[in-house]
């Protein structure tokens, strides 16, 4: 299964400034990310559905994943910058 991914508008306002090697890094790490979501870290044992991982050496990405609906929600892309 395939998940969809879906940025959150606080997500993309901070990829602006990202350096073209970081944002080749992110994409790689959400390609893999939507066959196999649940291989990232969870931000809580208690809701495991809210996630991160981190892409290449440049940053984080914290998620939700949402099964039913087969989505990935990206919420936060931090980045060393």
């Amino acid at each position: 299964m395939n998940y969809r991914v879906e940025f959150h508008a606080a997500a993309l306002a901070q990829l602006g400034g990202l350096p073209s090697e970081a944002f080749d890094a992110l994409v790689e790490r959400v390609t893999k990310l939507v066959g196999a979501p649940w291989e990232a870290q969870p931000l809580d044992p208690d809701e495991p559905a809210f996630r991160q991982c981190v892409f290449g050496s440049f940053g984080l990405l914290s998620f939700h994943v949402d099964e039913p609906q087969e989505m990935i929600r990206i919420f936060d892309v931090t980045w060393v910058g």
